[in-house]
């Protein structure tokens, strides 16, 4: 989808394990866009992935979208506030979506990524819990946010409906002028992306803004279904955003 000022698509599929058991997808995103009360754009995209192992995993990716994008909205109108607070209200609200089931049934990684306005730079903030992956490139460069922490196996992660603490929420918050490119992958694209190729990936994402709005998600969920990494069965999540430099809009 186009806006004056951001450009983005993204698509889930089910991985080959889940096809294989007549599963659903159980990874969720979205992309919003409002306008903040100074009438300028704010934009939030999220990526949450169920747990495969959990009853209700899907159920609580789908309440973990939910509850990302009201915190957004929320915690926006008071950006200076710490943004701890945007993950405790982000926990609450996540729990009143999935209540009365118990949350452990339901439990999902989260990935929330905040873009704020500004008067001569955006203020872009990123929670990550779990193995989700965002990638952010500004006129800085590229900086990564979350990914399979050192000591975990493939099939263990932090979650929403799992033990965890404040600090094990990955934070990023920097400000920048210029255009800003964004990748939000969930795991099963994000354990396949070594760091050193996350440029290039970033740049094959690029490649679909060629293509026309309602063409781009159609050809980027072709692409996830025919995912080449032999013997990866996770479902596959990628959402791309690109935000015009400021003053380019």
């Amino acid at each position: 989808m186009e806006k004056k000022d951001l450009l983005w698509f993204g698509a889930s599929v089910a991985g080959p394990a889940h096809q294989e058991a007549n599963m659903p997808c159980q990874d969720a995103w979205a992309v919003g866009r409002w306008l903040d009360d100074e009438r300028q754009p704010v934009v939030c995209g999220v990526v949450c992935d169920g747990l495969g192992s959990r009853p209700l995993a899907r159920q609580g990716a789908l309440a973990g979208i939910r509850a990302a994008k009201a915190a957004a909205r929320q915690w926006a109108r008071a950006p200076d506030a710490p943004v701890s607070l945007l993950v405790r209200l982000l926990e609450v609200l996540w729990r009143l979506e999935v209540a009365p089931a118990p949350a452990v049934d339901c439990a999902t990684t989260c990935l929330i990524l905040l873009v704020l306005p500004g008067s001569e730079e955006r203020r872009v903030v990123g929670c990550v819990l779990g193995d989700g992956l965002a990638v952010v490139e500004t006129i800085d460069g590229i900086k990564t946010l979350g990914g399979r922490l050192p000591g975990l196996f493939s099939n263990e992660t932090l979650a929403l409906g799992t033990v965890h603490h404040m600090n094990d929420w990955q934070i990023l918050d920097l400000k920048t002028p210029g255009q800003l490119r964004v990748l939000l992958l969930s795991d099963g694209i994000a354990d396949d992306v070594p760091t050193e190729h996350v440029a290039s990936f970033l740049s094959w994402g690029n490649e679909f803004e060629t293509r026309s709005p309602k063409g781009r998600g159609r050809a980027l969920r072709r692409a996830l279904e025919r995912w080449p990494v032999p013997g990866h069965t996770d479902d596959k999540t990628l959402v791309y955003m690109r935000l015009e430099g400021m003053g380019q809009q």
